[in-house]
């Protein structure tokens, strides 16, 4: 049990009171878990750039449990309820962020799909870059155990990390062939949003965004440099709903997912 509720609790951390999520719609009950998952983990914070990730959080209704982990060596493996898993507190994040359940008191109940942000209340500067590491605070809160019937887990998840880096780090790391596209901010989309994506060259890229069932809504012509870029959109004009966006520098295409509510 620890096991499968140890990697929902560190994902769960990174969010907190002030900023609504969604769920990534891909996922469903049967795919339990955090996505991206731990393995993937955060992307890097850049200087200059607001930085906002949402997490899925597929918390399982029940899990093979070792009696040992209650004391209860001789009841070997039996199923337990898992009610719900609590962030209880979180510290070491970077200066100027901060973190926000789905829902709002970070209480995850089993068997349901909820999500977690975590995000910049200001943006990022030269004195953030770091590699700061979490330290989570957890309870898993479980019932139908024999004889105890209800059990409390107190966990601490302490080898998280969430790095700041400065452009010229970014540039450090940069090849010819480098295409990556960054997650829209806000999201949710009311009116007015950012994208970034980062370009090894300079080049012609084509910015296109889609409704869910494939229709083109918009289409765009960037001359991207090397580096970091920025698109604009207003979503003034969109229907409530969820949406593709994504880049085209003629040997790839990127996309990532959208949700506007006007």
């Amino acid at each position: 049990m620890k096991k499968i509720l140890l990697t929902l609790a560190l994902a769960f951390t990174f969010f907190g009171a002030q900023a609504q999520c969604t769920p990534d719609p891909q996922y469903t009950i049967n795919d339990i878990g955090i996505w991206p998952d731990s393995a993937e983990g955060m992307p890097v914070s850049i200087v200059g750039s607001n930085y906002n990730e949402f997490i899925t959080i597929i918390t399982p209704s029940d899990t093979l449990v070792d009696g040992a982990d209650f004391g209860f060596p001789a009841l070997g493996t039996f199923t337990a309820t898992v009610d719900d898993v609590e962030i209880t507190n979180v510290t070491g994040l970077p200066p100027n962020f901060n973190y926000a359940c789905d829902p709002v008191s970070c209480i995850f109940p089993g068997g349901e799909i909820k999500c977690a942000k975590l995000f910049s209340t200001s943006i990022p500067t030269a004195s953030d870059i770091g590699v700061y590491n979490v330290i989570i605070a957890t309870e898993i809160h479980t019932s139908d155990i024999p004889f105890l019937q209800t059990f409390t887990i107190n966990d601490t998840i302490d080898y998280y990390t969430i790095t700041i880096s400065g452009l010229s780090s970014v540039f450090d790391k940069l090849y010819e062939h480098s295409f990556e596209l960054k997650d829209i901010f806000p999201n949710p989309v009311s009116n007015n949003a950012n994208i970034q994506f980062i370009s090894g060259n300079a080049t012609n890229v084509v910015f296109t965004v889609f409704s869910h069932l494939g229709k083109k809504i918009e289409e765009r012509n960037i001359a991207a440099t090397r580096g970091v870029n920025d698109i604009k959109i207003s979503a003034n004009n969109y229907a409530n709903g969820i949406y593709l966006y994504s880049i085209n520098n003629g040997f790839q295409i990127v996309s990532k997912r959208m949700v506007v509510v006007n």
